[in-house]
């Protein structure tokens, strides 16, 4: 185990969350709900992470929604789906994970920070018609539109996607012809939305769990590239990241949550 404890401690909280993304930002939600303090480093010079460039498809077998639209699935048949994909390369443990607590996860969010998110109408599973456990619609989620003005001053520091329509919602998309009778598409709608900053796809759902972590005070801190994780001889403590040339040494007295796309 790694032992390099600094001569002394520049931030500190109970459970660092390096990433900005929603596994970041949830982990720190979760760790102030439960009555831990949480800290949030973004490499980046904005916060949303891959999720804001994303298209924001949240996949949740079983998921309420779909339920109260009179489609019938189960997070077992989810596991049997996934489990198939993974052709027996992937852990059972992790997958019967993801499909039992995705739904339970997407409930604890809508009533934690008050995430709205509805099916996406007609988007089947990626491999539909070749598993039995494959679904025609429902596992696919995004959120409803997300005024980013209430962000207050993060709001031109959260991300936004340059390479997704983030003015539309799926929905709207595919009802319109999708991508391939972009002509017809409703760009009135998508210029309001716009000019009024309401923020579909990735990054409105990256603006969600932005907005959680602003009204629980849970400090974001930006250009913070991680470098390092400190050890006491027996568990990770801490990191060590540099910001603007200086190095500095963050604390986490509970753990440490690994998050990002690549480091």
């Amino acid at each position: 185990m790694i032992r390099n404890l600094p001569a002394q401690w520049d931030l500190e909280a109970d459970v660092v969350a390096i990433g900005s993304g929603i596994g970041g930002l949830a982990a720190a939600i979760t760790a102030h709900e439960n009555g831990a303090s949480a800290i949030v480093l973004e490499r980046a010079d904005k916060v949303g992470g891959v999720t804001a460039l994303s298209m924001g498809e949240v996949w949740v077998a079983g998921n309420h929604h779909a339920e109260a639209i009179g489609i019938e699935d189960s997070a077992e048949s989810g596991y049997r789906y996934l489990k198939r994909l993974s052709m027996d390369y992937g852990s059972d443990v992790a997958i019967l994970n993801k499909a039992v607590h995705a739904r339970e996860a997407l409930k604890y969010f809508e009533d934690c920070i008050g995430l709205r998110m509805q099916v996406i109408r007609d988007c089947p599973d990626y491999y539909y018609g070749f598993s039995n456990d494959s679904v025609a619609e429902g596992r696919m989620l995004e959120v409803d539109p997300f005024p980013a003005e209430t962000l207050g001053e993060w709001q031109e520091k959260t991300r936004v996607g340059p390479h997704v329509p983030y003015g539309l919602t799926h929905e709207e998309m595919f009802r319109w012809g999708g991508v391939a009778n972009m002509m017809q598409w409703d760009y009135a709608l998508m210029g309001e939305r716009l000019d009024k900053d309401e923020r579909c796809l990735g990054p409105g759902l990256a603006c969600y769990f932005i907005k959680g972590v602003l009204d629980r005070g849970i400090p974001m801190e930006t250009g913070m590239n991680v470098q390092e994780l400190i050890g006491d001889g027996e568990r990770v403590v801490g990191v060590r990241a540099k910001r603007d040339g200086q190095q500095l040494f963050v604390k986490a007295n509970k753990g440490v949550v690994i998050a990002v796309s690549s480091y």
